[in-house]
């Protein structure tokens, strides 16, 4: 699928990802900006990982930490999530098949994959649908949190009127629970969770 590079939606989504590398690069880490990486192979326009028997589309950066360890990071600008009434839940959603080749990108890497969502608007009332407001969150998942709580939906995102808009290859999408992703620059160690604000920041 080819983006107008020009387009609202690209820009969005291309400022977002320089944001989020400035952030990490900020709190100590080193980054290398793979969504740079584009045109180096003939299925795909995205950045590409060799590994072997083939290649994989990879996420957006490398977060090189020696301290807290290496990440993949995939980073998604979202204007606002998506209330779901069925399941009476707030959500958050990604291309099933790049969220099944990012499992195995962190397979055969062994580097960790998170998805990052900067969320332009919140809602005013995470727990029932609701009002929202401008807020400029930046909200984390692992991947395998988000295919473990999260399910494929096969006519995401277009829906049933919009045949064409299925995700790659027709296979709709990956839709997770707002409710477990951590709120990455409010985050603060807990008794639960001590290593979280270490494992996506390093300890600076």
């Amino acid at each position: 699928m080819a983006f107008d590079r020009q387009s609202r939606e690209w820009l969005f989504g291309d400022e977002a990802q320089q944001r989020w590398a400035r952030i990490l690069a900020e709190r100590g880490n080193a980054v290398l900006p793979t969504y740079g990486m584009i045109g180096n192979g003939e299925r795909t326009k995205a950045p590409l990982l060799f590994v072997e028997g083939g290649v994989l589309v990879c996420p957006d950066a490398l977060c090189l930490s020696p301290k807290a360890g290496n990440q993949w990071h995939e980073v998604k600008a979202k204007s606002q999530p998506s209330f779901s009434r069925n399941r009476r839940r707030w959500e958050h959603g990604a291309d099933w098949m790049l969220a099944k080749e990012y499992e195995e990108v962190e397979r055969q890497s062994g580097t960790p994959v998170w998805l990052i969502v900067y969320e332009e608007r919140s809602p005013v009332d995470p727990g029932r649908e609701s009002a929202v407001a401008v807020s400029g969150k930046w909200l984390g998942i692992r991947l395998t949190d988000a295919m473990r709580l999260g399910e494929r939906r096969p006519l995401w995102p277009g829906g049933k009127g919009d045949p064409r808009n299925r995700g790659r290859d027709g296979m709709g999408g990956l839709l997770w629970p707002r409710s477990p992703m951590i709120d990455l620059l409010a985050a603060k160690p807990t008794a639960s969770r001590p290593g979280q604000q270490v494992a996506l920041f390093g300890d600076r």
